[in-house]
């Protein structure tokens, strides 16, 4: 009975090793990010920005958008879209309302027609999304 015993436990623990490197093999970059690869991305985004043109404002913040979704997936953020990931970091963020509006004004420029952006909104909606990049570490 007791070598048994003594069997059972160390494949259990054999079990259990294999699975911890089977989980670290398969989830690695979570939670990692990519500082450079960000700070470039978010440079290119700025450098292509005319901001005396509506739908190049508009291409920006979608850009940003979608930068910003990018770290929260490469962060490991809990959630199936965007605002559900938005949702799990509540109190997280610097300027979780300025970061709300950037996003609403995003999905009005996804989903509406005739849409213009101000240089004055561009401004905000980038500054959060900036924002929220920093908080996450991605810049």
């Amino acid at each position: 009975m007791d070598g048994l015993m003594v069997a059972i436990v160390v494949a259990a623990l054999t079990i259990g090793a294999l699975l911890m490197i089977f989980i670290q093999l398969t989830s690695r970059g979570r939670g990692q990010i990519d500082k450079e690869m960000y700070q470039r991305v978010w440079r290119q985004i700025l450098r292509n920005v005319e901001t005396r043109k509506s739908e190049s404002m508009q291409m920006a913040i979608m850009k940003a958008d979608k930068l910003l979704d990018k770290a929260m997936r490469d962060c490991g953020v809990a959630g199936e879209t965007m605002g559900e990931r938005m949702k799990s970091r509540k109190g997280y963020w610097s300027d979780e309302n300025g970061l709300w509006a950037a996003h609403k004004l995003r999905n009005q420029i996804a989903h509406e027609t005739n849409v213009t952006v101000t240089a004055q909104s561009f401004r905000r909606a980038m500054a959060s999304f900036e924002q929220a990049l920093k908080d996450l570490g991605a810049l």
